[in-house]
């Protein structure tokens, strides 16, 4: 449909580029000057033989249905458009928004991220102070330990010396 039509419009167009003397048809209506205000005369267009007029008539019958089913696409397609335009602002919208909540978040991961390595590190800090610590501790139980024995050894020396001293009291004394 829409070659037959092309065709047509391009036939049309070459038949008004046409001088008016060139054209072998007879013009359909003439038109004459005004002659009272708004009303004016029309002739009838001249006798045709009815086998070309019958063919005008399917011609103009198909070229109107063709214009409707055309009219109708349009219409159909400028609907379509305008729903598709409602939707692309709709999704530009959806996108706008999902574009800051996606920002919003990379924000909150990033101050997350970071909030995880401070405590990392502050844990990291805690298990070596724990080590350091436990490493004191350990020494001070040696050492504590170490001062026992040390204690015990002066004590039993200290006991010892003392008991001797008593015994050589006691042994003085026995013989005075």
């Amino acid at each position: 449909m829409a070659a037959d039509w092309r065709e047509q419009a391009e036939l049309q167009k070459a038949n008004n580029k046409k001088a008016p003397a060139e054209s072998s048809e007879k013009p359909l209506a003439t038109i004459p000057p005004p002659s009272l205000g708004y009303l004016r005369r029309v002739s009838s267009p001249p006798p045709q033989d009815s086998a070309s007029v019958a063919l005008i008539r399917q011609d103009l019958v198909k070229a109107q249905q063709e214009r409707a089913d055309l009219q109708a696409r349009l219409e159909k397609a400028s609907q379509d458009l305008d729903s598709l335009k409602t939707k692309a602002r709709q999704d530009t919208k959806r996108l706008a928004q999902a574009t800051a909540n996606v920002n919003q978040l990379t924000l909150k991961l990033r101050d997350r991220d970071e909030e995880l390595k401070g405590k990392t590190k502050l844990v990291e800090n805690v298990q070596d102070e724990n080590v350091t610590l436990t490493l004191q501790l350990n020494l001070a139980e040696q050492q504590q330990e170490k001062l026992k024995k040390e204690n015990k050894e002066l004590v039993d020396r200290w006991m010892a010396k003392k008991g001797k001293e008593a015994d050589r009291m006691n042994d003085e004394s026995k013989f005075r």
